[in-house]
């Protein structure tokens, strides 16, 4: 099991370098700390604590960096605060995942699974007995492992041993909890080189969205059999679609329906989606299908048999 301590506050990075020298190309280490940065800050968005990085000096033995959390609001350290060190460590170094597989549905589940998590976390670490550790350790490994598995930290994540294998001299890295006073505490979580590729993502497979019988206001329809491309609103959004009903197409055209200002239609929205080098879902091309119902302003409908 793996140890957390109530009195970390800071987090080395330890890059081992294969000669045994004390530097590296400093464009690949800006690189990796600025991965590192985005980490830190997204797991301390999601944990809603607010800290101020100090980053120390290097020291010899490879190159080590060492980051300072100091809490901007002291009540927090009784909770998850006072074990960012650890979490960072432990999702930095232990978790491992190398593919994002995913839909809107379960963003959502993961993201209700995370708030369950840390908010059972912060109820049992208030009522627990400080000595229990071993409970305290369970509990906040098990929300590490869920912190890990958001987007934004694996692609960050992925981002930062890519660029370590770029740098042939690195051989291994580790992160280790420091006390308050730069001391070592607990064990070193090393990763051997050979196991990099283990936390890279290697495969991004989003789902489209597919919404079924929305209303969707036409601002510029196509009423030519060679061109498919419409324009929409939606949400108070405007956006350019493909119409893939070709029944519906074919009727616009041989029945010359009309779409005034205000024109609407009733069809299954579907919208490709990707991920974007930040972990963000991004929105591509949408598509309407199964089109069931022109509706005019003034309240007119008309049913597509």
């Amino acid at each position: 099991m793996i140890e957390f301590h109530e009195d970390s506050n800071a987090l080395q990075i330890h890059y081992y370098l294969s000669d045994k020298s004390h530097s590296m190309n400093a464009f690949t280490l800006n690189k990796a700390e600025n991965e590192l940065l985005k980490i830190i800050g997204e797991v301390s968005k999601i944990l809603d604590i607010q800290v101020s990085t100090e980053a120390y000096a290097l020291e010899e033995g490879g190159i080590k960096e060492i980051y300072k959390f100091d809490l901007k609001h002291k009540n927090q350290a009784k909770y998850i605060g006072a074990f960012l060190a650890g979490i960072l460590a432990t999702i930095i170094s232990d978790v491992v995942g190398n593919s994002i597989k995913t839909d809107a549905e379960l963003e959502k589940l993961k993201k209700q699974e995370l708030r369950l998590s840390i908010e059972k976390l912060q109820r049992e670490l208030e009522d627990s007995d400080p000595e229990n550790k071993q409970t305290n350790t369970l509990i906040i490994e098990n929300l590490s492992i869920v912190l890990a598995e958001t987007n934004k930290v694996k692609i960050s994540k992925s981002n930062f041993y890519h660029t370590l294998l770029n740098e042939e001299k690195i051989s291994k890295v580790s992160t280790q909890e420091l006390d308050r006073n730069i001391e070592p505490i607990g064990q070193e979580k090393i990763v051997p080189r050979a196991d990099f590729n283990k936390f890279i993502i290697e495969e991004t497979d989003i789902e489209d969205e597919y919404l079924e019988q929305v209303e969707l206001e036409i601002v510029s329809p196509v009423l030519r059999r060679n061109r498919s491309k419409w324009k929409a609103i939606y949400k108070d959004k405007t956006f350019s679609f493909t119409m893939r009903d070709n029944y519906f197409q074919e009727l616009v055209i041989t029945s010359n329906l009309s779409f005034s200002n205000g024109t609407s239609i009733i069809c299954d929205l579907e919208t490709s989606q990707k991920l974007d080098g930040e972990g963000e879902i991004i929105p591509g091309a949408k598509r309407a299908f199964n089109v069931s119902a022109i509706i005019y302003k003034d309240g007119t409908r008309y049913d597509v048999e």
